[in-house]
């Protein structure tokens, strides 16, 4: 009996040793996104600041960009208690994220355990998750961008919607209930209905379970769909009244014209989203194992696993149709159809190592056998694993329009007597106006936004990274180099090109 105990002891610690790196390691290494982190950084410290918990910054930084997001809250609180307790830093901000990962990771073998009779598969599909470059990257869950929280809010839907409908129990089936409720509000108190969107697989599953009817006559279905839509409601309402405008903004720039048109250049094939597992490696090696649990789906013989297989199947497609019908096709509007995809590949993972066991039980067929799980091996566990790690191991952004973070915090170490400066780039950038708001804020800093390199004066100090503001700064002025980190660099304007040459030309 103790060594089966310590035996799932061992393999619980080598699968939280084995989820830790892609979640947790280097997780502050690279500074705040352009977008939408650092939007979601900004709203938080200033959330955390100033105290104001429902009413959204005007501007972060004098001189900065006016952007008033128009998302709900709910996760952002979360980041702002992280701020409250931690302090405001790149930490602070993603670990809520990668908390509710760990969460959504740890759902797996739980709910296998209880429902589907193996925990072992709830393991394969973890792994799955965390070695799927789909949803460890940016806008997923090594940031502080909300997407990998809301999966974990619609996965544990989910998974509460399925029990609801197995209980047998009046007090289960309302337990589950509010589970649902509650994960159902933490979703569109996040992004609005773009948080329901399993809800038609729901419905599609309760057909095929033969419930639907028992659901809709019950008081209690309406009661928490009630609870659900008074959440979202109330506080639009709220906000509204706070800020006039902020209902229509809302709908503009999070639903019907987002659906409708596409946005900022987000203008994308039907298939965008579904090729990119293969193409991009989003999804693989795990594309290749999603046959088995679909082979299920056409089995006559009904069973739990058979059944869960059928909602994860509708959850993700029914997602991934939505977003492909519509207009605007952001990078990350499919992360939350990646926990559903992971549980059907973990089940092909599964499956696939309960044949390699069965194989080997047969002496004649072991040398089979081991050639079939060493290639399996590597193929499933190693190649992924190595792939993710090289991805989350000191990440660093290549995008130049993110490259202001590094230079701010190298000037901060290397340079902490030169705190006024002017920033040359874009407003409408979110970084600098984060790094710029928090050290103006916090450190002492005089920091400066502007659009106009001619605006420069001799003796200024200046940070530029893009293109066009280092080649009008070249050409109109003389620099004395501070500080680099390419393409960024401070510097002093030290004279004025021009005036040189006009001096020259008198003499």
């Amino acid at each position: 009996m103790m060594d089966k105990l310590w035996h799932k002891y061992l393999i619980f610690g080598l699968f939280c040793v084995a989820i830790y790196f892609p979640v947790f390691l280097h997780l502050d290494w690279q500074p705040m996104n352009n977008w939408d982190e650092s939007l979601f950084a900004m709203r938080a410290a200033y959330m955390a600041k100033e105290g104001h918990y429902l009413r959204d910054y005007s501007f972060w930084v004098d001189g900065g960009m006016l952007h008033r997001s128009t998302k709900p809250p709910f996760t952002t609180w979360l980041q702002v208690l992280s701020f409250k307790v931690f302090g405001i830093s790149e930490l602070s901000l993603r670990l809520p994220i990668a908390l509710c990962t760990l969460g959504l990771v740890m759902l797996f073998p739980w709910f296998s355990r209880r429902n589907l009779g193996s925990v072992n598969l709830g393991y394969c599909a973890g792994f799955v998750l965390v070695t799927s470059l789909g949803f460890v990257r940016e806008h997923g869950s090594r940031t502080g961008d909300q997407d990998a929280a809301l999966a974990f809010y619609m996965f544990a839907g989910a998974m509460a919607f399925y029990n609801y409908l197995e209980a047998t129990e009046k007090r289960q089936r309302l337990g589950w209930l509010a589970v649902l409720t509650v994960s159902s509000i933490a979703a569109v108190m996040t992004k609005y209905v773009f948080g329901l969107l399993f809800f038609p697989a729901f419905l599609l599953y309760a057909i095929y379970k033969k419930q639907l009817w028992n659901l809709l006559k019950r008081g209690s279905t309406w009661l928490a769909a009630l609870a659900v839509v008074a959440s979202i409601g109330g506080w639009l309402l709220y906000i509204e009244h706070q800020l006039p405008g902020f209902v229509e903004r809302a709908l503009h720039h999070e639903m019907t014209d987002r659906y409708a048109e596409a946005y900022a250049g987000h203008d994308h094939p039907f298939n965008y989203y579904f090729v990119r597992y293969w193409e991009k490696s989003y999804f693989m090696p795990w594309l290749c194992l999603l046959p088995v649990p679909l082979f299920l789906l056409f089995s006559k013989q009904r069973s739990s696993l058979r059944d869960f297989a059928l909602l994860m199947f509708l959850c993700a497609l029914v997602l991934l149709l939505t977003i492909s019908f519509s207009k605007t096709k952001t990078d990350h509007y499919d992360i939350v159809a990646y926990p559903p995809m992971a549980m059907l590949a973990g089940i092909g993972l599964y499956q696939l190592g309960l044949a390699i066991k069965r194989l080997w039980q047969e002496r004649n067929h072991r040398p089979v056998a081991l050639t079939i799980a060493i290639f399996t091996t590597i193929l499933f566990l190693v190649l992924p694993y190595q792939a993710i790690i090289e991805r989350v191991y000191r990440p660093k952004m290549r995008d130049k329009t993110m490259s202001y973070g590094y230079l701010l915090r190298k000037i901060q170490k290397v340079q902490p007597d030169y705190k006024q400066f002017t920033i040359l780039s874009p407003v409408y950038t979110g970084q600098v106006n984060y790094y710029a708001g928090l050290l103006n804020r916090d450190k002492g800093y005089k920091i400066r936004i502007s659009e106009w390199p001619k605006l420069v004066e001799v003796g200024d100090t200046v940070i530029a990274c893009e293109r066009k503001m280092v080649d009008s700064l070249v050409a109109h002025y003389d620099l004395q180099i501070i500080e680099s980190e390419a393409p960024c660099f401070l510097a002093i304007a030290t004279g004025k090109k021009a005036e040189k040459m006009e001096n020259g030309e008198e003499n």
